[in-house]
């Protein structure tokens, strides 16, 4: 569980840090896990190839569930 919550909470990598599989949003953009339908947005990053701007929307793996 500590990972997940690492992953949730880590800081965002440049664009040209991500792996192909992060950046089609199917693995953690933290740890690089394979993701399952619980996933959890992340946001975009964004990156530029010459004056072409490239963006993905990046995911992590979902945070722990909240013991009462």
């Amino acid at each position: 569980m500590a990972q997940n919550t690492a992953c949730a909470e880590a800081p965002l990598p440049a664009f040209s840090d991500l792996t192909i599989e992060q950046a089609r949003g199917k693995a953690c953009v933290a740890c690089g896990e394979l993701l399952g339908a619980s996933a959890f947005y992340r946001g975009p990053i964004l990156g530029y190839d010459g004056a072409m701007l490239l963006d993905v929307d990046v995911w992590s793996c979902p945070r722990p569930a909240v013991s009462r």
